[in-house]
């Protein structure tokens, strides 16, 4: 008698509400939105210098972008010219790296270029290179 039951049971109509699902789909939609960053690798558009010498670093470095402008910019903060050296050092501190990559757009002035390297190095960086385009 049981096994007809369930059967008869099985038959009946279900209704399935589904307005909380889509409230929940529709708040993590809303969530990932916001969450979610766009940014472009060195937060600046830059037309680098071509090089046939170009190798590829993968990590452990910090980059700081000089701008046709001559803005700089050390991963997300605009930083004056004079102020590169102790910006340079907290960003080395803080990814525990002795490497820096100066990326100049190549309408760069020659002598911003050098002032911004001199610094780097004045902050304790091992090795300052400067990145380029591979022809």
């Amino acid at each position: 008698m049981r096994f007809l039951n369930r059967r008869r049971q099985a038959h009946q109509q279900i209704d399935l509400n589904v307005i909380p699902l889509i409230d929940v789909v529709f708040f993590l939609l809303i969530f990932y939105v916001i969450s979610t960053s766009f940014m472009q690798e060195s937060a600046v558009s830059i037309k680098r210098p071509a090089s046939t010498q170009a190798t590829t670093l993968t990590s452990g470095f910090v980059p700081v972008a000089i701008v046709k402008s001559g803005v700089i910019h050390i991963g997300p903060n605009v930083v004056d010219v004079n102020d590169v050296q102790a910006a340079v050092a907290n960003a080395m501190r803080e990814a525990n790296a002795t490497t820096v990559v100066v990326i100049p757009d190549r309408e760069v002035p020659t002598g911003l270029l050098l002032r911004v390297m001199d610094a780097c190095t004045a902050a304790g960086a091992k090795s300052v290179d400067v990145a380029a385009t591979k022809e």
